[in-house]
């Protein structure tokens, strides 16, 4: 087993290495050294034809751990390449959630036939799991974890523990069941172990819960993780009855899916998949997924040509107004990609929402003003020092200042109104904002100049 610092790429090398040179005995001894999670970073970035040559290198059990590790893409393309009766055996080696991880995106009659080929009680579990929204909380439970009653004492309980504890993938709590399957409460592992044998279950158990519902989005599920910093979240129906958890390594692996979600939303590209690979995304999707946002973008940033050209004898009358469009345009869109930033990430974490908007809009104008007000003292030295007369060093000191209000009003109130409709606020992306203050800012500069220099 390799340490943290392993050299993937040292490891790619030897592994394209072995391929090329047809030793499958070599290969399997290399690989045998290595976590399973590094050689699926390794397998995402192979061609499909080579991905499956170092799948079949692995026994059954490190596969399926590798398998659980592999981006999206190539779970599925390795999952699709095998014959059903093998492609079943892996999956029935993983738990039901990431099973169904795997099983989402493929086509209809493919998952029902690798489903068939399960053993019954795996599949009705993956069955029950798909049955749930995509993101949902349904989707992720886990639905092995210790029941246990509340009349029943401490010492069943630890015995309880030692007995199925080795089956679980998680086991931070017991979890309190009543004759009607109902969650009654639930038991830490540290509050077990210190507590008299003969307590009752009962007595211990924190009957105030946390619980979330199957439908219930995944990024809410991870937020109420996080914020009462749990080991695990229960899973329950309309009437409280037990379906499953969702544990902390899943919560974990929402955060990153979410991360990079907004992370593209941010930058105006198309979400795929959350773990996909970028060498295993086909240029053709690459491609299908920018276009429209650029095509928008290209379309809006014709505004700023329009402004031009409404402004054109002014410009051709004093040129050097010119010199300070970029200076102008760069500090709008810089300030208004900081405020949207900011904002979306104070709605992620519901510290504002849409009762605040005048609140926001008054803190944000002020925020602007003053960092306007510092950049308009550097503008005025800088269009003097390059020997420009006084009035057009004022007209520019106080474009900036208008603008980096304006643009933290405009950053500010975009994605408050984007919630109000329904649109998620990280779709209103830092590009779109940057091409809005783009236009409306040299607008604003131009405007100033025809007041101040009277053209």
């Amino acid at each position: 087993m390799t340490s943290p610092t392993v050299d993937l790429e040292a490891l790619e090398t030897q592994v394209r290495t072995a391929l090329e040179h047809g030793e499958p005995a070599a290969l399997k001894v290399l690989l045998r050294q290595y976590h399973p999670a590094d050689i699926a970073d390794v397998i995402d970035r192979l061609d499909d034809a080579d991905q499956l040559r170092v799948f079949r290198a692995l026994d059954v059990l490190r596969a399926a751990d590798v398998l659980n590790e592999a981006s999206a893409d190539a779970a599925r393309e390795i999952i699709t390449s095998l014959p059903s009766d093998e492609a079943a055996g892996l999956l029935g080696q993983l738990s039901a959630d990431d099973a169904v991880a795997i099983l989402t995106e493929d086509v209809p009659e493919r998952r029902d036939e690798l489903l068939a080929a399960m053993r019954p009680d795996d599949a009705a579990d993956i069955r029950e799991l798909l049955s749930y929204p995509p993101q949902s909380a349904g989707r992720l439970m886990v639905q092995e974890y210790v029941r246990i009653r509340p009349d029943e004492s401490v010492g069943h309980a630890l015995d309880l523990v030692r007995e199925v504890g080795a089956e679980l993938g998680s086991l931070s709590y017991l979890y309190v069941i009543d004759r009607s399957q109902r969650l009654v409460g639930v038991v830490s592992l540290r509050e077990l172990v210190i507590a008299p044998s003969a307590q009752q279950i009962g007595a211990i158990m924190q009957p105030r819960l946390i619980t979330v519902g199957p439908e219930t989005d995944q990024e809410e599920v991870a937020q109420l993780v996080a914020r009462y910093d749990l080991g695990a979240v229960p899973v329950v129906d309309a009437d409280r009855r037990m379906l499953g958890i969702v544990t902390v390594d899943d919560v974990i692996d929402i955060l990153v899916e979410e991360h990079n979600e907004d992370t593209l939303r941010f930058a105006a590209v198309e979400q795929g998949q959350a773990d996909e690979s970028y060498f295993t995304v086909p240029i053709a999707t690459v491609v299908r997924r920018r276009v429209v946002w650029l095509l928008l973008l290209f379309v809006g940033g014709s505004l700023t040509a329009n402004v031009l050209g409404l402004f054109e004898q002014q410009l051709h009358e004093v040129v050097a107004l010119t010199f300070f469009i970029p200076l102008l345009i760069g500090t709008g869109g810089n300030t208004g990609a900081q405020t949207v930033s900011t904002l979306i990430r104070a709605m992620a974490m519901r510290e504002v929402g849409p009762r605040d908007v005048w609140r926001v809009i008054r803190r944000e104008c002020i925020t602007g003003m003053v960092l306007g007000a510092g950049l308009g003292v550097v503008a005025l030295g800088r269009v003097l020092v390059s020997g420009q007369w006084f009035d057009l060093a004022l007209t520019v000191a106080l474009s900036v200042v208008a603008i980096c209000c304006w643009a933290n009003v405009i950053g500010a109130l975009v994605p408050l109104v984007a919630r109000r409709l329904g649109i998620d606020p990280a779709l209103v992306s830092a590009p779109l904002i940057t091409t809005l203050v783009d236009a409306t800012g040299l607008a604003i500069y131009l405007l100033i100049a025809r007041m101040l220099l009277g053209i």
